[in-house]
Order: C-alpha cells, then structure tokens, then sequence
C-alpha cells in the first residue's frame, strides 16, 4: 500500500505560482497576508480532520497549491466560502490509482464574489448536495467525501484558483487564529 500511496502522490504535477520560499514563509508566519480572504475549513463544525498534505508537499502536491485531508468516506464536506456553484460531478463510482480515473472524480466548483474558485474533489458517488447555478453560504453542507478519481485513498482535495486560474494559497479560521495551514497537522473546524 506504501509503494502505491507513493506512485499516486510522484504522479500528480501542476504548477503553481508561488515558489517554495514563499510558501514556507507564509505557512510559518513570516510573511503574514491580512489583506487575503479567510476561510472555513471546509468540513463540519467540530470536526477535526489530518492535513495530510499542504501546497508544494513533497507527496503530490509539489508545485501544485493544493490540500489533501483524511477523511473517511461520508465525512460532511461544507463550503470554505459563500459563492455560486459552476460546475459539479455526482454520478461516478471510480476510483483508483489507474490512469483511465483521472476524469472519473466527483467534484464540486464554487465561484466567489472577487471571480476566485473553490474546487472540491474525490466526492462520493451521490455524494453532491448542491445544483449548478445554486449560491450557497459559507459553512453550508455542499457535500460528502469519497474515493472517487485518481485517488489511493478517501479524503478531500481542496484547491482554490484565482479568476486567472493560477492556484492561490488562502487563511483559515482556526482555534489559533486566521492561519496557512502546514502539513501532517489536524485542525478543528470552528465556524
């Protein structure tokens, strides 16, 4: 299982605009952004879930802005920020480290106020609580997590894009404080 949790996250490559330095500032309060958005965890309050890897993690996530969550399949899965729903997938029942599942997952797109977007991914088959076009409210139930897509395991890919599409590292409201999340860390959802 080691072996292929490893291929899975060497496979998964995109490119993001902040270097490594960067990152690694902002997640260790160096550089400290209060003009950014901040964010609910996008899960239930009270829930505490494992950040298994942040943006630019040595896993799948290196140059890629992007956080993976362990969750196990049917974790309620909440809007991190109030916007309009623009795309979604609900029908798939595949997942897998196989190349023919990287089209294969269910997601959920949520396009905010300033023209950012919220990306869901892995969801459950059925597991998609909102329609397109619907605007939804920060903190609302939007979803449930799964296994589906290329994924070696249940949990939650959440990614934010900026209306240029470039992936954007964002705040979180946590019990510390408005933070950037850093990896292998478990943080409560408190909104």
């Amino acid at each position: 299982m080691k072996l292929l949790i490893a291929f899975y996250f060497s496979t998964l490559s995109v490119f993001a605009q902040l270097d490594n330095k960067v990152i690694r500032d902002l997640k260790t309060g160096k550089i400290i952004d209060d003009k950014s958005h901040v964010y609910f965890l996008p899960y239930e309050k009270g829930k505490k879930y494992l950040l298994i890897q942040a943006s630019n993690s040595q896993m799948s996530h290196k140059n890629e802005v992007a956080l993976d969550f362990k969750m196990k399949k049917g974790s309620k899965i909440c809007a991190a920020r109030g916007g309009k729903v623009i795309a979604l997938r609900k029908d798939s029942q595949r997942g897998g480290l196989k190349q023919e599942y990287l089209s294969e997952g269910n997601y959920i797109i949520i396009e905010h106020d300033d023209g950012s977007h919220a990306k869901y991914w892995h969801l459950d088959y059925q597991g998609v609580f909102v329609d397109l076009g619907e605007t939804v409210k920060q903190g609302q139930l939007i979803g449930l997590s799964g296994h589906t897509g290329y994924s070696a395991f249940p949990h939650l890919h959440f990614e934010l894009t900026d209306r240029e599409g470039k992936q954007i590292l964002c705040r979180f409201k946590t019990k510390k404080g408005n933070i950037y999340l850093r990896p292998a860390r478990k943080y409560t959802c408190v909104h």
